[in-house]
């Protein structure tokens, strides 16, 4: 960029006022006041409680637990299954990257699921 000098390029910029208002400001300014909270000991009569328990139910948490404690309890119990599982998936993977496929994951991972099906259950 190009430096403005006004010596060099002769431009005559005026003097600019600039007009600053003071806004008079009431001495007693009406101050919303904010709404008081109240408390209850009976969470079920609150609505913020019964908004957030129906987006749990709606949500599927304890479903999706349910899954997680029974792969988890799955996973325990057959510790020699899943080593062998994992073992495939490894091999797979390294195979399909070897030979350039593009989605080795999701092919090795369809694989493994297919060997779990026929050989672990």
């Amino acid at each position: 960029m190009r430096e403005i000098n006004n010596n060099q390029n002769n431009l005559n910029f005026p003097k600019v006022e600039v007009k600053k208002e003071n806004p008079q400001i009431p001495e007693q300014a009406n101050i919303e006041e904010t709404p008081q909270v109240q408390s209850t000991e009976d969470l079920s009569l609150s609505p913020e409680a019964v908004i957030g328990r129906s987006q749990v139910q709606m949500s599927g948490v304890n479903k999706a637990n349910t899954l997680i404690e029974a792969d988890m309890k799955a996973m325990l119990d057959n510790p020699q299954a899943i080593q062998k599982a994992v073992d495939f998936f490894d091999i797979a993977y390294n195979r399909l990257q070897e030979n350039g496929a593009d989605d080795a994951y999701e092919k090795a991972a369809v694989l493994t699921n297919a060997f779990k099906e026929d050989f672990l259950n």
